[in-house]
């Protein structure tokens, strides 16, 4: 009996020094709550220590015991805070994935800011975020990208399939089917904050007839659809839809009109009545304005100072419009059917 204490003293006082010379997994930076992984020296941010706390900036890294950890993640019920209005992503983050439900119950949040060029979504990571919600900063379109493929696989449709060698047929039953599914999923509402900002959309499935245009053209980028495959166009007032670009009669090209809300799907099955020429339109929308008049939206994720690179130069949208006949002239694209 006295070997068996002496030995249970020894087995307890060795596990007590293995646990001792890692670092606890719960840490703070008296910010942030944070799990923190020893092998691969990262960080999940679970929590604001402030419940009170409006707005926040994420830290790139988190110190423990003289060892870096970064951070990559949001975790879940993370940023669930009712008084948080904005969180800001620091630009020294080098990836940054957010998890499911990571701003559930943030009814008042206004502003989140990606200062980082990658950022990608877990499917629900922003299930439960309240309306005001607007995305800006360089790693907006990553994730407007990264929520678009999460939607399409959870609608079992494809990401990154080539269209470029498939018949006009399938062409359009492809387009097709991504049309029925946002109509399914997406609400018309022009009073969410920032109703058509992509990213917004994406998050919270609803939008104003521009923003969900937008997103549908995001979501078929994100198929497999070329740039110049489906555009965002509309008569310049409320009404936006898509301008979609198919071979007539195996010579000439012709943009069709492809307007989700303001078509009747019967079903799921295809039907060639989505695609509209510029007259049926016209007509569907009883609009007072010309086809010639309706123009076309050149920026793509709508979100504060959105830009390209053109050899290695910032170029940003000014104006974000153009009109759709002079577009399609300048850049010898076709025709309105």
């Amino acid at each position: 009996m006295k070997f068996l204490g002496s030995l249970f003293a020894f087995v307890l006082s060795t596990c007590t020094v293995f646990v001792a010379s890692r670092p606890d997994i719960n840490q703070t930076d008296g910010v942030f709550n944070y799990w923190i992984d020893t092998d691969s020296r990262t960080a999940t941010v679970m929590g604001v220590r402030d419940k009170y706390a409006n707005y926040v900036t994420l830290n790139p890294t988190l110190t423990v015991e003289g060892k870096k950890y970064y951070v990559n993640q949001i975790g879940a019920g993370a940023f669930s805070s009712k008084n948080l209005q904005g969180v800001t992503v620091n630009s020294n983050i080098k990836s940054l994935n957010i998890s499911p439900n990571a701003f559930n119950g943030a009814s008042n949040i206004r502003s989140i800011e990606l200062n980082t060029e990658t950022v990608t979504a877990d499917l629900g990571a922003f299930d439960g975020i309240g309306t005001l919600v607007g995305f800006q900063g360089v790693g907006t379109p990553s994730l407007a990208n990264s929520l678009a493929q999460q939607l399409l696989l959870s609608w079992n449709l494809p990401v990154y399939k080539d269209y470029t060698k498939v018949s006009d047929e399938e062409f359009k039953k492809a387009l097709y089917s991504l049309a029925y599914k946002v109509k399914k999923n997406f609400t018309i509402n022009d009073k969410i904050a920032y109703s058509s900002n992509v990213a917004s959309v994406l998050a919270l499935k609803s939008g104003s007839y521009n923003g969900i245009a937008r997103a549908y053209r995001i979501l078929a980028k994100n198929m497999g659809f070329q740039y110049h495959d489906v555009h965002v166009g509309g008569d310049g007032g409320r009404y936006s839809w898509n301008y979609v670009y198919i071979v007539k009669d195996d010579i000439h090209k012709r943009w069709f009109n492809v307007d989700i809300f303001h078509y009747s799907f019967r079903s799921s099955k295809y039907d060639a009545n989505l695609f509209r020429t510029k007259d049926q339109q016209k007509a569907a929308i009883k609009s007072t304005v010309d086809p010639s008049n309706w123009i076309i939206y050149l920026n793509e994720y709508n979100y504060p100072n959105e830009y390209i690179l053109v050899n290695g130069e910032k170029w940003y949208y000014n104006p974000s419009t153009q009109d759709f006949y002079g577009w399609c002239v300048v850049n010898r694209s076709g025709a309105q059917a």
